[in-house]
């Protein structure tokens, strides 16, 4: 047996008061056991196919490896460890390779108690990285802890240093909390076909973004792309203009087709995003821009509105003052739908450079001047950026994987740490979070929303999700369009209901309406009328 995983563990845990301060009524770390029966002095192990290895090992020389297919490896346990109340142990997943699937159970007074799904807290490879600690079911005799597995052939799990533990365990393994795909549809007050291809001289409209003005106008944004659907990336494509509609009925209907930024054949702008100033009511639009070939460097702009959109400034480039010249040829480009504004009043965005992550660029002075937030945001593709209610910055990305990405920054945005949020499945596409209301404006919840394609592989089934903690925890959500959808954004209209501007596909450009009440089946609705920000 092993002498050193005490220590160990409490080493990575930086803390006493964690489960390892409790006295360990059970370890096994495969060092002294029989590999024909798998039978210590003080345990037994039943398995299928299951064999001790000295390949890989968290300490000392030997681990369990629980081979390829559908397996169950259960601990007969020991008469002086059937009181535990918690259990400690490191696992590696022998291959990325799908399917994967574990189970930890316990057998309490004869009946199998389910403790976790671990599918997806044990990571593959890099040397047991990860550490699970869990409580155990109270009030009866544990007899057996069995792990069952389904994994692909040729691959499996390690499992090393196992322990039960006298008590549970203080900071107990987070496991993530997984949502099936949204499928029912949310009731809408109204839909509208804002733009459609070959309107106005356009092949393609793409790009979606919203904002409410601070009169109560809505301005829809999105680029206008000429010739083709190309992306601005491609020399074919570069007759793209940034153009708006209006709506004064709350999205029932839609004004003629606006230019906020006119650009001469062969050059373009792409990638619309809004944010309001709620303290001097201008909006700002910005956009990704480039000259005519055979340039290739994608610049930034900005164009701003102080009569509710109505008239707007001539584009202003501001690539020097929120990037690197060492940048200057990175394929970087706006993050498209909305930007942000704090308690304090800094307006706060971002850019992609494309493999690289994502940068924040802030203005504290109403948008005069902006500024460069040089931390690096990874991994992470087209983001969404706002503030919590304690003061956290929250950056919400598209990544791939199946899962969007969290990053969570406490300073203000110096550093940040992240995580894959595996509530909220998403086809590695933008997608839209907002704050709803707080608290501390007067309303009765802290409320957030989000919206994207609700679907792994695919981008359809348009879905919207609210919160009531800052993002901890997410409802199951609605879905606005079973079909094709792609990007999205979300507005809150004068009246307090909520707006979302999509992509049905690729063909046109969708706004629908609908209110609180029906995405919470009447359990919520305002405490107060809304206020425009």
């Amino acid at each position: 047996m092993k002498h050193c995983t005490l220590a160990t563990c409490l080493a990575l845990a930086c803390s006493t008061s964690l489960a390892f301060a409790a006295k360990p009524l059970y370890q096994e770390s495969f060092e002294d056991i029989d590999n024909k029966e798998l039978k210590s002095q003080n345990s037994t192990w039943q398995v299928t196919e299951a064999s001790v290895t000295n390949r890989f090992a968290k300490s000392g020389k030997h681990s369990l490896h629980v081979h390829g297919g559908k397996q169950a490896v259960r601990l007969h346990v020991p008469s002086d460890a059937q009181s535990a109340k918690g259990i400690s142990f490191w696992a590696e997943r022998w291959s990325g390779k799908a399917p994967f699937e574990c189970t930890l159970s316990a057998t309490v007074d004869g009946k199998k108690v389910k403790v976790s799904q671990l599918d997806l807290v044990i990571v593959t490879g890099a040397r047991f990285k990860s550490h699970i600690q869990l409580p155990l079911p109270e009030g009866g005799k544990i007899s057996d802890i069995t792990f069952e597995v389904v994994s692909a052939d040729k691959t499996g799990l390690l499992l090393d240093d196992i322990e039960l533990l006298s008590e549970a365990p203080a900071n107990p393994t987070e496991i993530p909390r997984l949502l099936p795909p949204p499928t029912e549809p949310l009731k809408l007050l109204s839909s509208a076909t804002v733009f459609k291809g070959g309107e106005d001289k356009t092949n393609t409209y793409r790009i979606p973004s919203i904002i409410t003005a601070k009169n109560g106008d809505l301005i829809a944004a999105c680029d206008a792309r000429r010739n083709n659907a190309g992306d601005l990336i491609h020399f074919g494509s570069r007759d793209i203009d940034i153009v708006i509609k209006r709506s004064t009925d709350n999205g029932k209907t839609w004004g003629p087709m606006e230019i906020v930024a006119d650009f001469p054949a062969k050059h373009g702008g792409t990638d619309p995003s809004m944010v309001l100033d709620r303290e001097t009511g201008e909006i700002f639009i910005f956009f990704s821009y480039m000259a005519k070939p055979p340039s290739k460097e994608f610049r930034f702009m900005v164009c701003s509105s102080k009569d509710h959109g109505k008239t707007w400034s001539e584009p202003r480039d501001i690539t020097e003052d929120i990037s690197k010249p060492e940048w200057k040829n990175s394929f970087k480009f706006i993050s498209s739908g909305r930007a942000s504004q704090t308690a304090e009043g800094k307006l706060i965005h971002n850019y992609v450079i494309l493999g690289k992550g994502v940068k924040i660029f802030s203005s504290d002075d109403h948008g005069k001047t902006w500024k460069l937030e040089d931390a690096e945001i990874k991994p992470a593709d087209e983001s969404r950026v706002l503030e919590l209610t304690d003061g956290r910055l929250m950056v919400n990305s598209r990544v791939g994987g199946g899962y969007r990405w969290v990053h969570v920054s406490e300073d203000k945005g110096k550093t940040w740490s992240s995580k894959k949020e595996h509530q909220l499945i998403d086809p590695r596409c933008n997608g839209a979070i907002i704050r709803y209301t707080a608290k501390k404006d007067g309303y009765a919840k802290d409320r957030l929303l989000f919206c994207n394609a609700g679907s792994q592989k695919g981008r359809k089934n348009l879905t919207v999700r609210i919160s009531y903690d800052e993002g901890k925890t997410w409802s199951e959500g609605k879905v606005i369009d079973s079909g094709p959808s792609a990007y999205s954004e979300i507005t809150i209209l004068e009246d307090g209901s909520i707006g979302v501007f999509y992509e049905p596909g690729y063909k046109s450009l969708k706004f629908v309406r609908f209110t609180l009440e029906e995405l919470t089946d009447g359990k919520d609705k305002l405490s107060k009328p809304y206020e425009i920000k």
